[in-house]
C-alpha cells in the first residue's frame, strides 16, 4: 500500500492546471483576509485578560463582533463566536432544547446538513418529538407543511437556508409568516426559528430583522475566510444553554479561549462577501446556466433539482451521469484538473449516501451517480466549456462498450 508521502508526491508532480470547483465544501483564503489575520495575530494576548496584551486582543475581538453585527443587522451581544458551522448548529439545537425543558417538539427538514440532522437524531433518542418535513422534487419545503406540523409543544424549527448539495433556497419569509401567525393565535413566543446559513453569505440576504429569524448559523470556511471559526446569531431574549463548559466566555453561552485572528478574518470575509455579492451573483448565474444548458444536451446526464434561477444558489449545480458512480466521476474529473464532489461514501472521506438525493425521490443509481460543482469567484465561461469537453470525453470512455 503506498504511503501518504508517495500519494502526495504523485499529486504534486502533476502540473496540469487546476480548477477548484468545490467551494460549497471549502474555499481558499482571500489574500486580504490573510493579511488582517496576520496583523491581528501580533496581538497575541488572551482577550479575557486585563493586562495591556489582553486589552489589545480584546479590541480586535470587539471590532470584529461589531462588524459582523452591523452586516447582519444585529446587536454585538447577539453574536456568539464558535468553531464553525457544526458547532453553531449543535449549539442552536441542543442549547435551546436544554434551555426549554426535557421534552418537547422540534421541526426540521429531510434535506438538512448532518450537522443539523445528527443533533435532532440525538434529541429523538432522548425522548423529544421530531417532525421531518418532506420536500418537493426541487428540494423546497411547503410552508403549509410547517403549519400542519406545529404543536403547542413545538419550541424550535431548524431549516437550512440554502442547501449545500443542490443549492435550493428555502422560502424562509413564508415560513416566518406561518410562525408569527401561530405565535399570535397561541399567544406564545414559540416556536423559535433557526436557519443554517453557511452557504448563504455570498449570495443571499443575511439581515436578521428582514428575515425574521431567531437564530442563524454562519461559518468562515465557505466564504473565503478561515476554517475552524464561525458564529451563531441568537436574538436577544432567546435562552440558550451552553454545550461547552469552562471559562464562561460569550456570557457563559460558549466557553473556550478566543481564536482572535480567525474571528477577525471571519469578519473581514463576511464584509467582502457583502461588497462582491451583486457582481458575483450575475457572473456565476451565467456560468451555471451555461453549464446546465450544455449538460442537458448530453443524453446520459440528469440534472438534480429545479433549474429555476430564483430557487437556487448561482454557484451550485448537481447532476448524475447514467452508468457512472459519483466517486468514479470525481476521480476522472480530477485527472482532467477539476475538483468537484460526490455525495456517496468513499475511502477518502466523501460524505455517506446523501439523504438529500433520497428525499428528492431519486432511484439508487441516480443517488450514487450524483456529483456537485460549486463555482469559485474567479470561474470563467472558457473553463465551463473545458469542463463540458472533459465530461464528454469521460462519458465516451466509459460508454465505449
Amino acid at each position: 500500500m503506498p504511503t501518504m508521502e508517495l500519494f502526495r508526491g504523485n499529486i504534486f508532480r502533476n502540473k496540469k492546471r487546476r480548477y477548484y470547483w468545490d467551494t460549497a465544501a471549502a474555499t481558499k483564503l482571500e489574500p486580504v483576509v490573510k493579511k488582517v489575520m496576520s496583523k491581528a495575530a501580533k496581538d497575541f494576548g488572551n482577550p479575557s485578560s486585563l493586562h495591556r496584551e489582553g486589552i489589545l486582543a480584546q479590541q480586535n475581538l470587539f471590532e470584529a463582533r461589531k462588524i459582523i453585527a452591523r452586516l447582519i443587522a444585529a446587536q454585538p451581544a447577539e453574536i456568539i463566536f464558535t468553531s464553525g458551522g457544526t458547532e453553531s448548529n449543535n449549539l442552536a439545537i441542543l442549547g435551546t432544547a436544554r434551555a426549554y425543558g426535557k421534552t418537547g417538539h422540534l421541526i426540521t427538514t429531510m434535506i438538512e446538513h448532518k450537522a443539523t440532522l445528527e443533533p435532532f437524531h440525538y434529541l429523538e433518542k432522548e425522548g423529544y418529538q421530531i417532525s421531518y418535513l418532506p420536500v418537493s422534487e426541487n428540494g423546497l419545503i411547503n410552508p403549509k407543511e410547517v403549519e400542519k406540523n406545529l404543536k403547542t409543544e413545538t419550541f424550535l424549527l431548524s431549516i437550512i437556508y440554502a442547501n449545500n448539495e443542490i443549492g435550493a433556497i428555502q422560502p424562509i419569509k413564508e415560513v416566518v409568516k406561518v410562525i408569527r401567525r401561530w405565535r399570535k393565535e397561541q399567544k406564545t413566543e414559540f416556536p423559535y426559528l433557526h436557519i443554517d446559513a453557511c452557504q448563504a453569505p455570498r449570495f443571499l440576504n443575511l439581515n436578521v430583522l428582514q428575515l425574521g429569524v431567531d437564530l442563524m448559523t454562519v461559518n468562515g470556511s465557505k466564504i473565503f475566510g478561515p476554517k475552524g471559526v464561525g458564529f451563531l446569531y441568537v436574538r436577544r431574549g432567546v435562552e440558550l444553554a451552553p454545550i461547552i463548559l469552562g471559562g464562561g466566555q460569550e456570557t457563559g453561552r460558549r466557553s473556550g479561549s478566543y481564536n482572535t485572528p480567525a474571528i477577525v478574518g471571519l469578519a473581514k470575509a463576511l464584509e467582502i462577501c457583502e461588497l462582491k455579492k451583486e457582481k458575483e451573483i450575475l457572473k456565476l448565474t451565467k456560468i451555471r446556466d451555461y453549464l446546465a444548458k450544455e449538460l442537458l444536451k448530453i443524453p446520459e446526464v440528469k440534472i438534480n433539482s429545479s433549474l429555476a434561477g430564483m430557487e437556487r444558489l448561482p454557484n451550485i449545480l448537481n447532476f448524475s451521469v447514467e452508468g457512472l458512480e459519483g466517486e468514479q466521476l470525481v476521480l476522472e474529473m480530477d485527472k482532467k484538473g477539476f475538483a468537484i464532489s460526490a455525495g456517496s461514501a468513499c475511502s477518502l472521506g466523501v460524505d455517506a449516501d446523501s439523504q438529500v438525493m433520497r428525499a428528492l425521490g431519486y432511484n439508487e443509481e441516480r443517488q450514487k451517480g450524483a456529483v456537485r460543482v460549486s463555482l469559485p469567484r474567479e470561474a470563467k465561461i472558457s473553463e465551463a466549456q473545458k469542463f463540458i469537453r472533459s465530461l464528454n470525453e469521460i462519458i465516451v470512455k466509459y460508454h465505449r462498450f
